[in-house]
């Protein structure tokens, strides 16, 4: 029998995968394509989503691939957003294809010990009180898989979600916009973006030579997802959008997306879970599809292992459901305020779009909404606890180490497990099995003033911080230390 049935291998299930293996979980993904997609769906790798992938040490095998781009779009406001702001080790998007992206993933989920089985597809599955019997089919013959926990990672049309009753709830597309992967005789020197009463325009490299143009035209966008994209209405709409041609030649790819809108009504069922567009979908505005499922991922990996191991305290595999649902929640509610400066079409929404892009223009609400974007400030349930600090609960973020084993905390969490980190320069004495202990001294200068008063932090497997400490008395400390780390093993 599995320990985990994965299905999907998008980048959300393979990252989950290797996240598994990290812990020593058995892993087998099942994925419907008989071989990886060529197509690249999401071409943006925030911020936030490359220093996860520093915890492991990964991060830079993808930056060599892509394309760092400094700043950020929110809608079609003309004030970019700073990504030098938001405090992060990698602090820009990185322009990247899909089809690149769950290379590097699958390469890695592999090598740490994942099985990926490709030309097969979830059908059906029955919950037991131990484990899950899961139908799988490949071509035209069936077979049943065991496993104690299945995870849908398998689109917003999963077969998971659907054969667990796991409703689906929202609203279907109103309107259009569309994408072109193309070579460009005539490419802008960086991204470029327009924004007028015809629309909006965005266009941006995707290695390889190959652009992504991307438009919403307020006279097609009510077009359905399904009809057909030409070339030349590619070349029609960014005349009229850009106001130029940038002799567009050999797509790569052309197709319509919606709006469509929809959330999981709950992220568990039983031993049945899921995660990434299984769990949501919504506008693909700003880049953040793929980015918010691989915190799905991250956040479930370390959760599901433990308890499949038995380290799990009460509760602790049903925070996923109640930490990430309001994660996907708010970023369902930004990109549908994106969706609403990108369609401006009246004079009262031109204005909205244009007083939002002066909005950003200040600095502080600059830096908000660049965090956001990039994955940093999503909301997590708040802590209750008396004399809780600021950064509890927030994604580890601002902290530069003055140390030479290593200048920020991620190199000292490739281990996947909590990490408590001495900064008061005297030693906490908080040992617990699964723990990683370090001593480190904060370099105040380049990190946030928020860690000046810092004297030990405890964060967590997905770089999520359980406790921040300012006691400078180490058995104080260490008591407090010892409670948070109730909340994540036992």
């Amino acid at each position: 029998m599995l320990d985990v049935l994965i299905a999907g291998a998008g980048p959300v299930g393979l990252w989950l995968a290797a996240e598994l293996r990290l812990h020593g979980v058995e892993v087998t993904v099942v994925e419907r394509r008989a071989a990886p997609d060529g197509r690249s769906r999401a071409v943006g790798m925030q911020a936030g989503t490359l220093d996860t992938f520093a915890t492991r040490g990964l991060a830079q095998r993808f930056i060599e691939r892509g394309n760092p781009v400094p700043t950020g779009h929110f809608g079609a406001a003309t004030t970019r957003l700073d990504f030098s702001t938001v405090g992060a080790v990698h602090p820009f998007m990185l322009a990247l294809g899909q089809s690149v992206t769950e290379q590097l993933l699958e390469e890695h989920a592999v090598a740490v010990g994942a099985r990926v089985q490709r030309g097969e597809e979830v059908v059906s599955l029955t919950q037991g009180p131990d484990a899950v019997e899961v139908v799988v089919r490949s071509g035209r013959s069936h077979r049943t898989v065991r496993a104690r926990w299945v995870v849908g990672c398998d689109g917003t049309r999963s077969a998971v979600r659907q054969a667990a009753g796991i409703d689906f709830p929202g609203q279907d597309t109103t309107l259009t916009g569309w994408l072109a992967d193309v070579e460009l005789d005539d490419p802008p020197t960086a991204p470029l973006s327009a924004t007028g009463p015809a629309g909006s325009f965005l266009v941006a490299p995707i290695g390889d030579g190959v652009h992504r143009l991307a438009g919403l035209s307020t006279a097609t966008m009510h077009r359905g997802a399904g009809e057909p994209l030409t070339l030349e209405e590619v070349r029609e709409q960014t005349r009229a959008l850009l106001g130029r041609d940038l002799a567009i030649r050999n797509p790569r790819w052309l197709s319509r997306y919606g709006n469509a809108t929809r959330q999981a009504a709950r992220y568990r069922d039983g031993r049945v879970l899921v995660a990434g567009d299984a769990a949501h979908m919504f506008f693909p505005a700003g880049g953040q599809g793929m980015n918010v499922g691989i915190q799905d991922a991250t956040n479930l990996g370390w959760k599901l292992a433990a308890t499949l191991q038995g380290r799990a305290p009460d509760g602790l595999l049903d925070s996923y459901d109640t930490e990430r649902r309001p994660a996907g929640r708010a970023v369902i509610d930004n990109t549908r305020a994106q969706l609403a400066l990108f369609a401006a079409a009246s004079p009262e929404q031109i204005a909205l779009r244009e007083v939002w892009s002066a909005a950003l223009a200040e600095p502080r609400t600059n830096r908000q909404w660049a965090r956001r974007i990039a994955g940093f400030d999503d909301p997590l349930p708040a802590d209750a606890a008396p004399g809780a600090h600021p950064l509890d609960g927030t994604r580890l973020a601002g902290l530069a180490l003055d140390t030479a084993e290593a200048p920020t905390a991620h190199p000292l969490m490739h281990h996947g497990r909590p990490l408590l980190l001495d900064l008061g320069g005297t030693r906490t004495p908080c040992s617990a099995g699964g723990v990683e202990q370090r001593a480190a001294t904060v370099d105040t200068e380049a990190s946030d003033g928020i860690w000046r008063d810092v004297t030990a932090v405890l964060i967590r497997p997905d770089a999520r911080i359980a406790w921040a400490g300012t006691d400078t008395d180490p058995q104080r400390r260490a008591a407090k230390c010892r409670t948070a780390l109730r909340t994540l093993c036992r």
